[in-house]
């Protein structure tokens, strides 16, 4: 008789491990013989999954409900819109972001070989400075700052997916974002973008 039960073999809806980020963790890779990584995630609208590569993990994504933009391999890359039902690849080495411009929050599934971006995910834990340190430095991870800004401008874009950015207020408590702030003036100017979109959007609910 095997000794496999059914609760290893099925996450039923609603039964995935909750992060600190916005991922939901389905099978962690260890489940998988170390081979990849099965997780849930969401883009609401008008949000941005800022650009990165990652130099280890090929990625793979379906697309559950709603419709994303992504662009693959930089601003002279691919940009291209998949829909509920598709299948993206995003290869490693290759610099990748994904963005919302619907009404509806799209929902996807997300297959990472290895076991670099659950780590990624599971660093959220230490918050958003740190995560961002720990994947650059450990993980083979990279992050695109300068795009992030130039579409999150062009598409007037409000918000950051993935990460589960909290408030700024709860942001300056984070001694590794404080650090990022000091050091890249990018990084600055990003998250004063989002800062001043969340006000605006304050004023419009209050005024």
């Amino acid at each position: 008789m095997s000794s496999l039960s059914v609760s290893d073999l099925v996450v039923y809806p609603g039964q995935g491990e909750k992060t600190d980020a916005d991922m939901v963790m389905i099978f962690r890779p260890q489940r998988l013989d170390g081979h990849f990584s099965i997780m849930e995630g969401e883009v609401r609208p008008n949000e941005l999954l800022a650009f990165h590569t990652h130099a280890n993990e090929d990625q793979h994504m379906y697309i559950i409900s709603g419709e994303l933009h992504f662009e693959v391999g930089g601003a002279d890359g691919l940009r291209f819109v998949a829909g509920a039902g598709s299948h993206v690849i995003k290869p490693r080495g290759t610099s990748h972001g994904f963005w919302n411009l619907g009404e509806e929050t799209a929902r996807y599934v997300e297959t990472s070989t290895g076991d670099g971006f659950e780590q990624f995910i599971d660093g959220r834990k230490a918050g958003v400075g740190s995560m961002v340190g720990a994947a650059t430095a450990e993980l083979g991870m990279s992050f695109e700052v300068d795009r992030a800004l130039e579409v999150l401008k062009e598409f007037q874009l409000t918000g950051l997916a993935g990460v589960n950015l909290p408030s700024p207020k709860e942001l300056v408590k984070d001694p590794g974002f404080r650090r990022m702030m000091t050091e890249s003036p990018t990084a600055r100017e990003l998250f004063f973008y989002l800062g001043g979109t969340q006000l605006r959007e304050m004023a419009a609910r209050l005024f």
